[in-house]
């Protein structure tokens, strides 16, 4: 795959997010190379490999990254060659979770006045340090985009050491770098400039679509950035369509409720200039059984209904 050189000629990404967590020894197997083969049979041009680095919890400074914590720097090139192999571009999405569960948009350093700055320049300092090991990966395996952060919802303030991450990412990968928001914090982050496309995770309830379209145009054409989602997806459990963000929503398997997100999606969407597609939330490094679908209630949509929206999306977005 060759370098793209501006985020507008990167045409439309259909894409999916691949094997996360990414824990060690996960991408080096037979079921994940066949699993990313299943992937490459479906209508998609991009597919993220993601992974998260751990700290301890929201309050630690450190992040632990690399065997035995998360999948090697080998297993990352051999699934980034095969994915290219396969015809897929490839966006390289490290970030960080709390090993006691808590959120990563949650991580907090404080004092009893106010923020911990001194703590909070520490985690920079070892979050730096985790984006340009990963930079330099993403370069020397031909990643065509490069995320620099997923939903840091309480770091993002400190825009000054975003931007010098940001800054040392480039000095060790020189293709597209995006920045991924919550949903909801698309016109709240102040870096935007620094990167070269605009993304979030673009949970929202099913009803809430069209409401939210014109924010996020907004948003584009106010930075003069184009516009992805690089996380979307819901469940396929009864009731997850009114919280699409929520793993761990109780509901039954209905795999109905997915697909019915994903054609309220699609139907909201406009074919416009400042979007620039999807990157669909997610694809297990180990895959269940296609007759097994039927009794999964995760975010994968291999076999259910849900495939077939989007396969149809997909492919009428790859002819227009």
């Amino acid at each position: 795959m060759g370098r793209i050189e501006s985020a507008f000629d990167l045409g439309f990404i259909r894409g999916m997010t691949f094997g996360f967590v990414g824990q060690h020894g996960t991408w080096g197997t037979d079921e994940a190379r066949a699993s990313m083969r299943a992937l490459a049979e479906q209508p998609f041009n991009w597919v993220t490999l993601a992974f998260a680095g751990l700290m301890e919890h929201p309050g630690d400074p450190a992040i632990a990254y690399g065997p035995p914590v998360t999948v090697s720097d080998d297993e990352i090139a051999s699934m980034a060659e095969l994915a290219h192999a396969l015809g897929l571009k490839v966006c390289l999405k490290p970030t960080v979770n709390c090993r006691d569960g808590t959120w990563r948009g949650e991580i907090r350093f404080e004092k009893e006045h106010g923020p911990d700055l001194e703590s909070w320049e520490a985690w920079f300092g070892s979050y730096s340090d985790m984006m340009a090991h990963y930079a330099h990966v993403a370069k020397r395996t031909g990643c065509e985009m490069f995320c620099v952060g997923c939903e840091m919802t309480t770091a993002e303030p400190h825009e000054a050491m975003w931007r010098e991450t940001i800054a040392r990412v480039r000095t060790e990968y020189d293709g597209l770098v995006t920045y991924n928001c919550n949903h909801g914090r698309e016109e709240h982050v102040r870096f935007w400039d620094a990167v070269d496309l605009i993304s979030s995770s673009a949970y929202y309830p099913i009803d809430r679509w069209r409401d939210r379209v014109p924010v996020l145009r907004e948003v584009a054409e106010a930075h003069e950035k184009p516009l992805f989602f690089m996380e979307v997806g819901c469940p396929s459990r009864s009731g997850s369509g009114a919280c699409p963000w929520d793993y761990r929503h109780p509901g039954a398997v209905c795999l109905d409720e997915q697909a019915r997100f994903y054609e309220a999606m699609f139907a909201a969407m406009p074919d416009e200039p400042w979007f620039k597609g999807y990157m669909l939330w997610e694809w297990p490094w180990k895959l269940y059984p296609r007759e097994a679908a039927s009794e999964d209630g995760s975010y994968c949509i291999y076999g259910k209904p849900a495939e077939d929206v989007v396969a149809r999306a997909f492919s009428a977005i790859a002819n227009r």
